[in-house]
């Protein structure tokens, strides 16, 4: 039986088409990770802004980049704003899951704690929901807003092998803690690190001149 030249030629195209796109779309998406990942958070910008980016990126994954560039810039009006459309989107229960600890960690860290709270709640009525992650963020509403200053040897133990966001959460939580014991010369020192580590990250403005 013979098979039209035509429909030959579609499949070709679809396959071709296919790959193409998939191609594009798992390249944009490696450099614009290595972008936010290096606080190159202007050339990120760039090419979420791209019509190839636009098009090929879902609605979350373009709110979730653009929501880790303002953040990297430290523009917290919009960051916020990008956290509430994804939130607020039909998400899959393993999506929802994410955005929700996403979202508590940003406003637990921005001293939110009404909405830090809510959230929380969000995430521990998601079905299925992984376990160990609402056992961080539980621990981190804890120790954000219920005083608990326990875990502090523990978390200075994991420093020596954190990544970079890893070390952000950790002297985070260490000065919260360094606080809610009452030891402020600490809890300050522990500060200073995370805001010098954040200062690091976000682009310098270039020299006038």
């Amino acid at each position: 039986m013979l098979v039209n030249p035509a429909v030959i030629a579609f499949i070709v195209f679809l396959v071709v088409y296919f790959l193409g796109t998939e191609g594009a779309k798992r390249y944009y998406d490696m450099r614009i990770q290595a972008f936010i990942s290096t606080g190159l958070y202007d050339e990120a910008f760039c090419d979420l802004n791209r019509f190839l980016p636009r098009i090929l990126f879902t609605t979350y994954q373009q709110h979730k980049y653009r929501f880790f560039v303002h953040e990297g810039r430290g523009e917290r009006e919009l960051a916020e704003r990008m956290l509430e459309l994804m939130l607020r989107m039909r998400n899959s229960a393993k999506r929802q899951a994410e955005i929700d600890a996403l979202a508590f960690n940003y406003y637990a860290q921005a001293g939110n704690r009404k909405r830090a709270k809510e959230l929380l709640a969000d995430l521990k009525a998601v079905k299925g929901a992984d376990r160990a992650v609402i056992a961080d963020c539980q621990l981190t509403y804890d120790i954000v807003c219920g005083h608990r200053h326990d875990m502090i040897d523990k978390m200075e133990s994991l420093l020596p092998n954190a990544n970079d966001a890893q070390k952000g959460k950790l002297y985070f939580l260490l000065a919260k803690q360094y606080a809610n014991a009452g030891n402020k010369e600490r809890a300050r020192a522990y500060r200073a690190r995370f805001d010098e580590l954040k200062a690091a990250q976000r682009p310098q403005a270039p020299a006038e001149g």
